[in-house]
């Protein structure tokens, strides 16, 4: 009776460690196509550079996903479920809203720099939309704005913006400028320019730009 519990219980431990390996293939994969959607267009890309940039068999990739097709609509949907979490979230009426704001500009520039190849996969799928642009992109985004828009409506309320602007035009604003500074810091750091390494000065900036200065901090 003994041996049969130790042997189930090692049973227990192998299988619980394959599935934590599996589940690590998965991720390096993931993570590897990340990588190469930096600089690379999907149809660019061949099962091998993937399997060569995660270190794995090539056969693994089809094991896993099936096919390039599938991993990508994962890639995205693991990318954009990340944006929900970690900017989406803050995007709230609640608190004080100067201090919101402010969070949720830092939690957009902070994403940036844990996945720099969100913003070109999201204007690559902008320009030349696939499958996933509908079934996850727009619901993504379209719950973002939203969700950003009724965060400068509350502010606007709270006397933290002027009351003059369209909250829609202003959401605009306050992502574009964060979002263009992470698409040109590449270029800004190739020819030195500031403020390309001085992020949290230019969200000081963007911060200063939509708030009321005439409201106490």
């Amino acid at each position: 009776m003994t041996r049969s519990k130790a042997t189930t219980s090692r049973q227990h431990h192998l299988q619980a460690g394959s599935e934590n390996s599996t589940a690590c293939t998965a991720d390096r994969i993931i993570t590897a196509t990340q990588n190469l959607l930096q600089t690379r267009c999907l149809h660019s890309i061949s099962i091998r550079d993937i399997a060569a940039t995660a270190d794995v068999n090539s056969a693994l990739i089809s094991y896993h996903f099936k096919s390039k097709e599938n991993l990508y609509t994962t890639v995205v949907a693991s990318l954009f479920k990340a944006y929900q979490e970690q900017v989406v979230s803050s995007f709230t009426t609640e608190g004080d809203l100067r201090e919101t704001i402010r969070a949720a500009c830092q939690a957009l520039a902070t994403f940036h720099q844990s996945n720099p190849c969100w913003l070109t996969l999201y204007f690559r799928e902008l320009g030349n939309p696939s499958s996933v642009y509908r079934s996850i992109i727009q619901p993504s985004i379209k719950d973002a704005s939203d969700r950003c828009v009724a965060m400068i409506n509350a502010g606007i309320k709270a006397g933290v913006i002027e009351p003059a602007g369209n909250p829609r035009h202003i959401t605009l604003s306050l992502v574009g400028m964060i979002n263009y500074f992470f698409m040109t810091r590449q270029i800004m750091q190739d020819l030195a320019l500031e403020p390309a390494n001085n992020v949290d000065d230019y969200i000081n900036f963007v911060c200063q730009t939509l708030l009321r200065s005439d409201v106490a901090e």
